[in-house]
């Protein structure tokens, strides 16, 4: 039986770099983004190769504070660190990014960022509620797709983006998938291994690879249900939503399981915030593209109904004992969302804790603590 681990996930990662280093001498260019606003199916329809640039790691923040705030979010000190520390293999190979005024601390520290590599900015709405915010969001995808052919000298056809849109809908159903293991009265995953299993390792190329990988997968999962000592080992424990920001650093995740959760949904982005909704495949495919994107329910867009809706419905159907909502030191957006939040989930009758913290470890003891006692409190 495999063990969905960072060891399964490193021997995917170095295949995936490989496999990148290979394109790249060939001449195909990388892409990073920040953002789950941004299309990755352009970027991959110019042959080039999209990666994530956000990061988890604490070690980058003081070489970060030497130019922003200490006060600001741990994701956004943490990038940025990386890239002027060139301590990220991801960002080192990249040639171009594309990030997405999302909120004001990322946005500012872009400005920096693009000292580093050309760099350049979809500007998002803040509603996705008005027509006139989808036509300017149509209208920022003309002008990356632009940007994207003179970056890569290839031009964007409307076929190579409605081939990418079926490609990354293929990857958002098998990853949905995924989480839907854990609907069931005994969830088949961890918060843990749902984050490994369904991650796509990094530099986004050969995605065909990567979701055959991800059916292997499944596949020995769903075996699970078969499994006694496998179902007696997780039978009992509090079936948790981990809501808020992106789970970039997994302190929380790993000492909500570590105390004797288990963390079957997570709301967040990568998780079920932008898979659950698949791009039209007919039709003008940068509208679609416009569409589905400008309807991801983050809390950098009010009013944001949405997200409460998705919350609502997760905690029905992953029958959920307890909601925790992580939100990032300093991150403003979420933190204040977190008081509808609250209210949403309260609601229902369940069970809420809201954890602020940071990347370091200086609060690991007071945090367990405080979640050893709420899931006694669902026990």
């Amino acid at each position: 039986m495999t063990i969905y681990d960072d060891h399964y996930l490193g021997g995917i990662e170095e295949r995936v770099i490989r496999d990148t280093e290979t394109a790249r001498a060939a001449g195909a260019k990388v892409v990073g983004v920040y953002c789950a606003f941004t299309p990755k199916e352009l970027i991959a329809a110019a042959g080039a190769i999209p990666v994530a640039l956000c990061s988890g790691s604490d070690f980058p923040i003081p070489l970060a504070e030497q130019h922003l705030p200490r006060n600001l979010c741990a994701l956004i000190k943490s990038s940025y660190g990386h890239a002027i520390g060139d301590s990220c293999p991801y960002f080192r190979a990249t040639d171009l990014l594309i990030a997405d005024a999302t909120c004001d601390g990322k946005k500012k520290m872009f400005e920096l960022l693009g000292r580093k590599r050309p760099l350049y900015l979809l500007q998002l709405p803040q509603t996705s509620a008005t027509a006139e915010s989808h036509a300017y969001w149509l209208g920022e995808l003309r002008r990356i797709k632009v940007i994207l052919e003179e970056e890569t000298g290839t031009v964007i056809t409307d076929d190579a983006i409605r081939k990418q849109i079926r490609l990354y809908n293929r990857l958002r159903t098998i990853v949905h998938e995924a989480f839907l293991l854990n609907t069931g009265p005994i969830p088949l995953l961890s918060g843990r291994e749902l984050d490994t299993v369904t991650s796509v390792a990094g530099f986004e190329l050969n995605l065909e690879t990567r979701i055959a990988e991800i059916t292997a997968a499944l596949g020995e999962i769903k075996e699970r249900d078969k499994d006694d000592d496998y179902i007696a080992s997780v039978a009992g424990r509090p079936r948790i939503l981990l809501t808020g920001c992106p789970t970039t650093n997994r302190k929380v995740l790993h000492l909500l399981e570590d105390c004797g959760g288990i963390v079957v949904a997570m709301e967040s982005c990568g998780g079920l915030k932008t898979v659950g909704g698949l791009v039209p495949e007919q039709g003008d495919p940068l509208k679609n593209l416009a569409a589905n994107y400008l309807s991801i329910p983050c809390a950098c867009m009010t009013p944001n109904k949405a997200r409460l809706d998705l919350l609502l419905a997760i905690i029905r159907d992953y029958r959920i004992d307890g909601v925790v909502e992580l939100t990032w030191d300093g991150c403003h957006t979420y933190n204040v969302e977190s008081f509808q939040v609250e209210e949403c989930v309260q609601a229902t009758g369940l069970p809420y804790l809201h954890v602020i913290t940071d990347y370091s470890e200086n609060d690991t003891g007071q945090l367990k603590t405080r979640i050893e006692a709420f899931l006694e409190l669902l026990n």
